[in-house]
């Protein structure tokens, strides 16, 4: 029971954290979309963009899951035998990665890639110039998320939430006081320059822990063959969103302007909130997965993650039903302004109201993948999110020719959902009683009819027309309002167990 305490109120730290840099990032991108809006200046810099940082931000956290088992390991033999396997993973993905960047500017200078990407002339020299710029953080991403790794072994768990805290006040200032539509490349500058800040954020742990690295080039240690096969698994598995994400924009590359724009816009929206919750539970649990299978069986461990699941979906469920209740509000209030007009708001919204409704599998996906490495098994997450991936395909394929970017959004939703479906199944077969089917139908039922009402109620706000101050104050009412009916429609189903604890949480964290 107190290890549950202490899991909850770590969660909670961790989520706070979390929300205020991810608050920060939704500030940064608004800001953002104020100055360089949907120009072709703005698709280059999103284009080398997306190629590198935001590949390389996946590739890093995918090397900080593998990791994380294999250092919670060593640290129960000992502090020494985790500072030397960890000094050995970040050696050898240093030297991974600096070779990745002189391969990557050797492409830059002898292949086509601006023509590949879609560009040529003067606008091709740009991107190959903001591309070169951005390729250079590579190893610096690496180092930052493998010391991630390293502290969340430790117990830092609200390390990974802080660290953008710098990075965005950073690039806030810049886009307030220096940034202009003309100076794309400044930009690029600023946003590489700003991962060092979040390197300065891991130094406190590191000097607190007195860690201490000691790099070597053990090419023969199993621990280095294992972690590299999970990386492997991982970064398709836990970036499956993002490459339903690249599947959906090139579906809607022929939809004309604005649809691809509209998915960048609720792609920079929809990860930070789902990962706000996700993300901040998965980084606590983890680690404690890992801690759970070392001294329980096989069926105990099950129950475990069962028991955290739902707890988890009880959370999801309500605040998935309430955002795509309110993505226009949400669109307009946040990026409405400047060369963003209200079609940008209509289509925007559309998108991100279809991704909300695919938070819930989207959890349930990250949550089991992290169960199963835990396990040391990757075939089955790599087949799950192998499914999720090819079913969002054909669904793109199928729906694309009807023109309606919310219906790609919802292909995309209808796949994480029917993944997650999929992985609760395998992951909990042979240990059914291990999950509480009741109660996640009891709170599925109450979450829908609270996004109902919710959404029936912000279209009839919608057609008034206010400032954003009241708007905020409304919607913020009406959010705590249908929280308020979720709580009371579990509650008369008889799902109450839930309802207590959090509660007794609640209670206790004021004290």
């Amino acid at each position: 029971m107190n290890r549950n305490k202490t899991t909850v109120r770590a969660i909670g730290f961790v989520t706070a954290v979390t929300l205020v840099a991810k608050l920060l990032g939704v500030i940064r991108e608004a800001l953002q979309a104020n100055v360089f809006g949907t120009t072709l200046q703005f698709d280059l810099y999103s284009t080398a963009y997306n190629h590198t940082i935001y590949l390389f931000t996946t590739l890093a956290y995918a090397l900080c899951v593998a990791a994380v088992p294999i250092i919670t390991k060593k640290l129960a033999e000992g502090r020494r035998a985790a500072e030397e396997v960890s000094g050995n993973l970040i050696s050898v993905s240093l030297i991974l990665s600096l070779l990745i960047c002189a391969a990557g500017l050797l492409l830059f200078q002898f292949a086509p890639v601006a023509r590949w990407l879609g560009t040529e002339g003067e606008d091709g020299a740009k991107l190959l110039r903001y591309l070169r710029i951005c390729l250079m953080t590579l190893p610096f991403i690496v180092l930052i998320y493998l010391l991630v790794a390293v502290f969340q072994s430790m117990g830092h768990y609200s390390l990974q939430g802080s660290l953008s805290l710098p990075y965005n006040l950073a690039l806030i200032l810049f886009l307030a006081f220096f940034a202009s539509g003309d100076r794309i490349e400044a930009y690029v500058l600023a946003v590489c320059l700003a991962w060092l800040l979040q390197l300065a954020m891991i130094m406190p742990c590191a000097w607190k822990e007195r860690y201490r690295l000691r790099p070597s080039l053990r090419l023969r240690d199993p621990d280095l063959r294992l972690f590299g096969r999970t990386a492997l698994v991982t970064l398709f598995t836990t970036s499956i969103f993002l490459w339903c994400y690249l599947a959906d924009t090139n579906a809607v590359s022929d939809m004309g302007s604005g649809a691809v724009s509209g998915f960048y816009y609720a792609d920079k929206l929809f990860t930070p909130v789902s990962t706000t919750l996700i993300y901040s539970i998965s980084i606590v649990l983890f680690p404690k997965f890992n801690q759970e299978y070392t001294r329980a069986s096989e069926t105990q461990y099950k129950s475990y993650v069962g028991s955290t699941l739902g707890n988890t979906l009880f959370v999801i469920l309500p605040f998935s039903g309430l955002f795509s209740a309110f993505s226009l509000p949400m669109i307009r209030v946040l990026f409405q302004r400047g060369s963003f007009d209200a079609n940008s708001t209509a289509i925007t919204a559309g998108i991100f109201s279809m991704y909300a409704l695919g938070m819930a599998g989207f959890c349930v996906l990250d949550l089991i993948n992290k169960a199963y490495y835990t396990m040391r098994k990757t075939l089955a997450p790599l087949l799950i999110n192998g499914a999720v991936l090819l079913l969002n395909l054909i669904l793109n394929l199928l729906l694309a020719g009807r023109g309606e970017p919310g219906l790609i959004a919802l292909a995309t939703a209808l796949s994480l959902t029917l993944g997650g479906l999929l992985a609760m199944f395998c992951f909990f077969r042979g240990a059914r009683k291990a999950l509480e089917l009741p109660s996640l139908l009891k709170e599925l039922f109450s979450a829908a009819v609270m996004g109902v009402l919710a959404w029936l109620c912000a279209s009839a706000l919608s057609r008034l027309e206010q400032g954003i101050l009241p708007v905020l104050a409304e919607y913020l009412l009406l959010g705590a309002a249908g929280i308020g009916l979720y709580a009371l429609l579990c509650w008369l189903l008889g799902d109450r167990e839930k309802l207590r604890g959090l509660l007794s949480q609640l209670r206790k964290g004021r004290k």
